[in-house]
């Protein structure tokens, strides 16, 4: 039962040879939406750390709600 990426949805540059991916993946039947650290190993091939979350793809729409809410908050500063 391994993940197979599915979709890369964005990626992000946080620092030399590391990224932010956003991606859809399933795993065990089910998928999620994954935000994750990924890193270049020393064969320089993109590997997931364990740095990030995994959320049901059904649970993505209360993501937004909470973002939604976070950006109104975020622009008054």
């Amino acid at each position: 039962m391994t993940e197979t990426t599915e979709e890369r949805i964005s990626v992000h540059e946080k620092s030399r040879g590391e990224t932010i991916n956003v991606y859809i993946g399933e795993y065990a039947g089910r998928k999620y939406l994954h935000i994750r650290e990924w890193y270049l190993d020393k064969d320089q091939e993109e590997k997931p750390t364990k740095k990030g979350v995994a959320i049901p793809v059904e649970k993505v729409d209360a993501l937004r709600d909470a973002i939604d809410k976070l950006l109104p908050v975020q622009k008054k500063k």
